[in-house]
């Protein structure tokens, strides 16, 4: 009871009122609160109805329902971190493949929409496993971000960077010919091979294998993938033949 009364005493003050000796509701100011107005327009109630009980009722469910309010932004916001977090890479501080597959399967509408060009550039690290072997995980998760922080710098604002798993990167290009990824491909692979990266003061390089693949009509994301990974292995046997 005493918390009830606490409570309605609040109430009354905040919403510009009082009691006038007969248990009546009295306004301090003139015309109806705009607090109190609101309520009757929420909830229907005639103003005639609108006793200090009825009030209190009001105000205690319209409180109840802002804590509810902020328990679900708070959620939301909770949530929205949660995949911000599930979008992005365990290693390199870049998107991984769940968000690379659903940007690509947003640009291949965007192409039969409206016949936007977007091309897909592929890259493989060559043998990415003897760098782990010879000098640990250690050494392979820091030649990983130094790859994607390499890559980083060498994208356009439009392009989109990810982690395709293991040692492997992918890029959506938008708006971009295969020719012109294919050339931008060749200048990030020569990039590469003359910056190495340094793992307990030792200058180690790192080369990689890269395909291209332009998007086309019909395509789906894991099809439109795959074929840029295609070419990459094309790229790749050649480089060793």
């Amino acid at each position: 009871m005493q918390g009830n009364e606490r409570l309605y005493r609040r109430v009354m003050k905040s919403d510009g009122l009082k009691e006038t000796a007969q248990g009546g509701v009295t306004e301090k100011k003139r015309g109806v609160p705009v607090k109190i107005a609101e309520r009757l327009a929420m909830l229907g109630i005639p103003q005639g109805e609108m006793t200090p009980s009825v009030n209190l009722a009001v105000s205690a469910l319209l409180e109840k329902l802002d804590d509810v309010n902020r328990d679900l932004s708070r959620t939301k916001e909770s949530l929205s971190e949660i995949e911000r977090l599930v979008d992005v890479d365990c290693v390199a501080p870049i998107p991984n493949r769940r968000a690379f597959m659903r940007r690509l399967s947003w640009a291949i509408t965007m192409h039969e929409r409206y016949g936007h060009p977007s091309t897909i550039l592929y890259f493989d690290l060559n043998d990415f496993k003897q760098i782990n072997d010879q000098y640990g995980h250690a050494a392979g998760d820091i030649a990983i971000r130094h790859i994607s922080q390499l890559l980083s710098t060498t994208m356009r604002e439009s392009d989109f960077l990810a982690r395709i798993g293991g040692d492997e990167f992918a890029v959506i290009m938008y708006y971009a010919s295969e020719e012109s990824a294919k050339l931008r491909g060749a200048k990030i692979v020569e990039k590469l091979e003359k910056t190495p990266f340094v793992f307990n003061g030792t200058h180690l390089h790192v080369t990689t294998a890269y395909g291209y693949y332009s998007i086309k009509s019909g395509d789906d994301a894991e099809a439109a993938l795959a074929s840029a990974d295609m070419s990459m292995y094309v790229d790749k046997r050649r480089a060793k033949a």
